[in-house]
């Protein structure tokens, strides 16, 4: 079964692409029966803002991959980085360190997809 870590490190520049990660990340599982996880990363933390105008649309996503039980974690660098804190972030999410979770999930045999 392939493993795959979709880390998304677009912000709010274009959330069409942002768009295609979740998309991606549902559809391995779904279609392809894979093992993923989703990572907000960088820019990418932004889509984890709940208080931000598109915040409807990407609760919609992050729960679409929750009900097909992908775990779904933010980088707390990135958060810091973007001016966020913990309670800007919509419940239910994990806070990891980025770097520290990537490496582990390709010591772990996780091929990498970045959006």
């Amino acid at each position: 079964m392939a493993k795959i870590l979709v880390i998304l490190i677009t912000g709010k520049e274009n959330i069409n692409t942002e768009m295609v990660a979740f998309s991606f990340a549902f559809n391995a599982v779904k279609n392809a029966k894979a093992n993923v996880e989703f990572l907000f990363l960088g820019r990418g933390v932004q889509a984890a803002n709940r208080n931000q105008k598109s915040s409807p649309q990407f609760l919609e996503q992050i729960n679409m991959l929750k009900s097909e039980g992908i775990p779904l974690k933010v980088c707390k660098v990135s958060m810091a980085g973007e001016g966020l804190s913990e309670s800007d972030i919509f419940p239910g999410l994990e806070m990891v360190m980025g770097g520290v979770e990537t490496n582990d999930r390709i010591e772990d045999g996780y091929t990498v997809m970045t959006f």
